[in-house]
């Protein structure tokens, strides 16, 4: 029963906590190329999939190895925007020039049999500009981060709420224990 309580906590404050970082923030200028590394194993087939809040969810890439070691692209939407790579041993991808809406969050994965698995993925971000107003002199500033300045404030407020957790459990295990024994 002690194990099980142990095992209840853990979980309650680890979970929380393992989102924290599990997405990689990386800054870009528009009209430059940037290059996505993906941390999954080369011998998989594995694709990119993009997820922004100005459109849905869209592949952009399935790559998989060759038997030579180069890389072959099986799908790619926009040939000449994306492009598979590899990248210290790993598959990458490489947008030849940052565009508005390429901002947003990638991530690759690979599918065995029916189940997909993702990696924790890269968010992009950088100026923004509107592309439809050629007159405009003023660039919009830069944008912050996912989390921007309250990015500190999530730890502390996770941390906060996993400390709040573990005091309502041990309130009720011992709750639960001088009621155990009341009744023996």
């Amino acid at each position: 029963m002690l194990l099980s309580w142990v095992l209840t906590l853990t979980v309650a404050l680890v979970l929380p906590l393992k989102a924290l970082g599990t997405i990689e923030r990386k800054w870009v200028k528009l009209g430059e190329p940037v290059v996505l590394k993906c941390n999954i194993s080369l011998h998989h087939e594995i694709f990119w999939l993009r997820v922004s809040i100005m459109e849905k969810p869209r592949l952009l890439m399935v790559a998989r190895l060759k038997n030579d070691g180069g890389l072959t692209e099986v799908l790619n939407y926009n040939s000449t925007h994306f492009e598979g790579c590899l990248v210290d041993k790993f598959f990458g991808l490489r947008i030849f020039s940052v565009l508005n809406n390429d901002l947003g969050s990638y991530y690759c994965g690979i599918v065995e049999g029916k189940h997909m698995e993702f990696e924790d993925g890269v968010h992009i971000y950088g100026d923004i500009r509107n592309e439809s107003v050629s007159n405009c002199k003023e660039a919009f500033p830069p944008l912050p981060p996912v989390a921007g300045e309250r990015q500190l404030l999530y730890p502390m407020f996770a941390a906060a709420l996993g400390v709040g957790l573990l005091v309502m459990l041990l309130v009720v295990f011992i709750v639960h224990m001088m009621a155990y024994r009341k009744m023996h």
